[in-house]
């Protein structure tokens, strides 16, 4: 295997590993299961965002490759 191939498959797996890590820290402060109200740290905020941006970053690439939605490539071409 190639190494840029190696980079390119576990870019997706660092992302995620390193948008739990962040999302982990962040809601060690959060308040809504200790009190049960929000103290507005924006924890779940930061999470949301930033996997919908990751969602769209997927989306348009495979836009660009010319996929539709669900749809992933079998062959090398």
């Amino acid at each position: 295997m190639k190494t840029s191939e190696l980079i390119a498959q576990s870019i997706p797996w660092l992302t995620g590993s390193s948008v739990a890590l962040g999302q982990g820290l962040l809601a060690t402060g959060c308040t809504v299961p200790k009190i049960g109200q929000c103290a507005g740290c924006g924890s779940c905020i930061i999470a949301v965002v930033t996997l919908t941006g990751l969602a769209l970053k997927k989306r348009r690439n495979e836009q660009a490759q010319g996929l539709e939605p669900f749809e992933i490539r079998t062959s090398n071409d």
